[in-house]
């Protein structure tokens, strides 16, 4: 009787222990951030895109809200230029991370970040704006609906995101999802 008792205290406790440990590991997974990334459908895959000390090409795309929003408007203050959809896996677990920041930042900081939905291999515009909504982005989103950005971007994998400087320079670029902290760091080596 006594090994009987014995043995299920033993189950119980493994049981307790493995659940306990399972619980753990989910909750800092969630807070982890997978550095796998999603390719775009392209006709030119073998290019990889812009690079660093390139001047980012100008282009004028509407906002979620109908608003012409133009890149060299921006010139004079950092912009982060991320290009993402609603299917890709990465680019929503990099969402919380850059609304985070975006909502850390203040007018001294002098940075923007423009959000260029990949609207041409996307849902309706529509859904989009659900989807916005259901992650609360506060950012500026762009809609580039006909993909002439993905093409002049030379945009393969998603996310993809460009670091630019004052003067219109690409000075960084991050190719899959970042965190808020990598994005803190690459804007205060950015020059």
């Amino acid at each position: 009787m006594k090994k009987k008792v014995f043995g299920l205290l033993l189950v119980a406790a493994l049981i307790v222990f493995a659940l306990t440990n399972f619980l753990k590991s989910k909750i800092t997974e969630a807070e982890k951030i997978d550095t796998s990334y999603t390719k775009v459908e392209t006709k030119e895959t073998e290019k990889s895109g812009l690079e660093i000390g390139q001047y980012a090409p100008d282009f004028t795309l509407k906002t979620l809200e109908g608003k012409k929003v133009k890149l060299s408007d921006y010139r004079g203050k950092k912009v982060i230029l991320n290009f993402w959809a609603t299917w890709c896996p990465p680019c929503k677990e990099e969402i919380p991370h850059m609304e985070k920041y975006y909502k850390s930042l203040n007018k001294k900081d002098n940075v923007e970040i423009l959000a260029v939905n990949l609207t041409s291999s996307d849902k309706s515009k529509e859904y989009i704006k659900e989807f916005a909504e259901s992650y609360d982005i506060t950012y500026p989103i762009l809609l580039d609906k006909e993909g002439e950005q993905q093409k002049q971007y030379e945009i393969v994998t998603i996310p993809t995101t460009f670091f630019i400087n004052e003067s219109g320079q690409i000075k960084q670029k991050a190719v899959g999802p970042m965190d808020k902290g990598m994005m803190e760091n690459t804007m205060k080596i950015l020059k």
